[in-house]
């Protein structure tokens, strides 16, 4: 054998020799602390199994209250959907505030409408049931409160994706204002509202383009009660 061959035989033994040490070592290791070792894999395996399990669970609980709720027709149904299945969305709560605003219980309607603000769900959502709250102070002719508080959401909203809601409330806090008879407060709102329009970015402009036309036509014809 050539001494290359012979030198390179004594690297590869060498290596050999090392690779058997690490697996000797590791042959110790496990059999001086296999029951721990065991113990925790089989450990990792129940906590894999039992997150699966609650992720099914989850999945299977959540499915079976979209149908509860989809399926609800009237105020009772739905009601007793939101007590069987809890963690209701947002969404659930604007449909029965609807249903309530029809019935003209204005008092669960709102209950209905907080209910959808506290929860978790999309910022959307919550936006539509913080003006839905003025509206039902609008039906309850309670003008100057549910001018207020579109000016309120209107002034200070100002998270991305909120443009169009803002200038909603705008033109909702302007022509409630009128109709209190708060005719200054009702022009100064509805000005501001066509200067946060403008202030938008350019293409988000066009969306709110409707509300310009609301608010140039209730400040050339102001609505009275």
């Amino acid at each position: 054998m050539s001494s290359v061959n012979l030198n390179r035989q004594k690297k590869l033994n060498a290596q050999m020799n090392e690779v058997m040490d690490d697996f000797d070592r590791f042959e110790y290791f496990f059999a001086t602390n296999w029951k721990r070792i065991v113990t925790a894999a089989a450990a990792i395996v129940v906590i894999i199994a039992a997150v699966v399990s609650i992720s099914s669970c989850r999945a299977s609980s959540k499915l079976a209250a979209a149908k509860a709720y989809d399926k609800a027709a009237n105020i009772d149904e739905l009601n007793a959907a939101i007590k069987k299945h809890g963690n209701a969305s947002a969404n659930v709560y604007l449909r029965l505030a609807g249903m309530y605003i029809e019935k003209k219980d204005y008092k669960n309607a709102r209950t209905s409408l907080e209910s959808a603000i506290a929860g978790n769900d999309s910022a959307e959502m919550k936006y539509r049931a913080m003006l839905n709250l003025g509206y039902v102070d609008e039906l309850e002719n309670k003008f100057a409160e549910g001018a207020k508080r579109f000016a309120d959401f209107a002034q200070t909203m100002r998270e991305p994706g909120s443009a169009a809601y803002a200038a909603e409330a705008y033109v909702a806090a302007g022509r409630l204002y009128l109709m209190a008879g708060k005719t200054a407060e009702g022009k100064k709102l509805l000005n501001e509202g066509r200067s946060f329009i403008k202030s938008v970015p350019a293409d988000e402009r066009p969306a709110l383009q409707a509300f310009n036309g609301m608010i140039n036509s209730l400040l050339a014809n102001p609505v009275k009660k």
